[in-house]
């Protein structure tokens, strides 16, 4: 067993754990510490001067940045511009950390230098990858990330540098294993590269975290997550059929079910 997964995580925390704190910052990742997440998940991207940063989903609402992407702006420009965003469209006792928007991933491993996270990547940026691996291994934290990805080549690049890196199945891959499970092929396949799937409960009409799916995933060695768990019953819900653990920014919430 990979060493991300000892202890085995179950909570894994966006923001800063609870609702109206959406920014990934140092304070918002203490705040999700404090209330009891195991694991901090949170995108990241390269700004145009080559600083790796952490962002979450909130951040793609400024249609200026999601228009031109992250790698656009250095990161001075990119801070400035997104705290312009917030003082004009958060209201007046909003609680958000705007200051410490878009933390460098160096600055967050030193931070929390015995904290896992779920390092998430959202674009495929040339070069991203191997700066990754570069900086995580200078950090030595390797065995303390998650890494997944929306495209396959960049967890191909990471898999090769950290072989004991623990990785999650690309979208691509995610569609494929349920293909399987659907066809009854999944039974002719007992390994698979990934460690985990990170999925949502549905996409359109196709519930992806059955019990079915989840036991043969979980069959196989791999841990199931899924995405955007945030209400009570959903989480008992999907602690019933097997689900390993939950990605949420109700911590506490999510906690109380767990530990029920």
């Amino acid at each position: 067993m990979k060493k991300f997964f000892e202890p085995e995580p179950s909570i894994f925390s966006t923001g800063g754990g609870e609702p109206g704190l959406a920014q990934d910052t140092i304070k918002n990742f203490n705040n999700a510490i404090s209330l009891g997440a195991d694991v901090i998940r949170s995108n990241i991207s390269i700004t145009k001067d080559k600083k790796i940063v952490l962002f979450g989903n909130i951040v793609f609402k400024n249609e200026e940045i999601s228009k031109s992407g992250i790698s656009s702006y250095s990161l001075d420009e990119l801070r400035t511009l997104y705290k312009n965003y917030l003082r004009k469209n958060s209201s007046g006792d909003s609680s958000e950390d705007g200051e410490g928007v878009f933390p460098e991933l160096s600055d967050i491993l030193a931070k929390f230098s015995n904290q896992r996270f779920n390092i998430h990547f959202v674009e495929n940026i040339p070069g991203m990858a191997e700066s990754f691996c570069e900086l995580v291994d200078g950090h030595g934290a390797a065995n303390r990330i998650l890494a997944s990805t929306l495209s396959g080549n960049d967890v191909k690049k990471i898999r090769l540098v950290f072989p004991d890196m623990a990785t999650s199945f690309s979208f691509t891959g995610i569609v494929g294993f349920y293909a399987l499970y659907r066809t009854g092929l999944v039974l002719f396949r007992k390994k698979f590269k990934a460690d985990a799937l990170i999925l949502h409960e549905m996409i359109g009409a196709s519930y992806l975290a059955s019990s079915g799916m989840i036991r043969n995933a979980k069959a196989r060695g791999i841990r199931v997550y899924v995405l955007n768990v945030d209400k009570a019953e959903q989480a008992r819900r999907l602690l019933d059929a097997g689900a390993d653990g939950f990605v949420t920014d109700s911590v506490d919430i999510v906690k109380r079910v767990i530990d029920s």
